[in-house]
């Protein structure tokens, strides 16, 4: 356990970085994440059997922060996919390869690619706005990460879905739900001042159970993608922790929604 807490101080540090100094300092660790979870599925997917291009990989997970940047937002991200997916063809066409080759390549770009660029869309709200949700999007990961533990041991006894992930319970996704929007509702009524934000308080109450329920999705999937491909962990770079996608499969699926939360709210 020890060993467990020292390892996620440095990722905790890194976070704590990126929504205090903000800024270039989010927007480099934003790109540099995107490129770690990128190579890790792309790696995780070469374990089934196919080969991706990995320089087509790399390329979109570098280039993805300055499209979003220089080339107009999410019209930059399209245009970049749009690229690669172009680049993948061309390869396939002229070489041969597997097209199993391509959809691994693709995918990669798709997820956590463009859902990531979700996550880098909020990094580049205005700077209160964005620290706010950079917040709320993590804190409401964690909340529901930590009720569905402790309410699934506690009075778990239905299997959610076990052909996934077998230790999931209906009980502690339900509790996720509630007490997650609970702790989202009330996080977002008392910090949000200190932010500039100002956002009706029943619109955390909502956003808490979407946000939650995606989350738990966001763990399933990542969790179907490791089962498929036969491993436990889609990396090492954080020991016992496993790898980016592991730690940020939630955060993924739930970045999305967040920064439709901000464009509604007129961020």
């Amino acid at each position: 356990m020890i060993k467990r807490i020292l390892i996620a101080i440095p990722a905790l540090a890194l976070l704590f970085a990126v929504i205090y100094f903000h800024g270039v300092v989010a927007k480099v660790v934003a790109g540099l994440v995107a490129a770690l979870c990128i190579h890790e599925m792309m790696g995780t997917l070469g374990k089934n059997g196919a080969k991706p291009i990995r320089p087509i990989g790399y390329a979109y997970a570098a280039l993805l922060v300055p499209a979003y940047e220089f080339v107009g937002g999410f019209t930059g991200v399209l245009l970049l996919t749009t690229a690669a997916a172009i680049g993948i063809l061309i390869v396939l066409v002229v070489t041969g390869r597997n097209v199993k080759d391509g959809l691994a390549t693709g995918l990669p770009m798709l997820y956590p690619g463009v859902f990531w660029a979700c996550f880098i869309a909020v990094v580049y709200l205005p700077k209160g706005a964005s620290q706010f949700m950079l917040l709320l999007l993590f804190a409401a990961a964690v909340l529901t990460d930590t009720f569905a533990y402790f309410t699934g041991m506690l009075i778990g006894k239905h299997k959610l879905i076990e052909r996934i992930s077998p230790k999931k319970t209906v009980e502690g996704a339900i509790g996720a739900a509630v007490f997650g929007a609970a702790g989202v509702t009330l996080f977002g009524a008392f910090a949000q001042a200190s932010f500039g934000v100002d956002i009706p308080v029943y619109w955390y109450a909502v956003a808490g159970v979407v946000l939650s329920v995606l989350s738990q999705i966001g763990d399933l999937a990542a969790s179907l993608v490791k089962r498929h491909c036969g491993i436990k962990d889609y990396g090492h770079i954080m020991g016992p922790h496993g790898g980016a996608m592991d730690r940020l499969d939630s955060v993924l699926f739930i970045s999305p929604a967040v920064y439709a939360v901000a464009l509604i709210a007129g961020m």
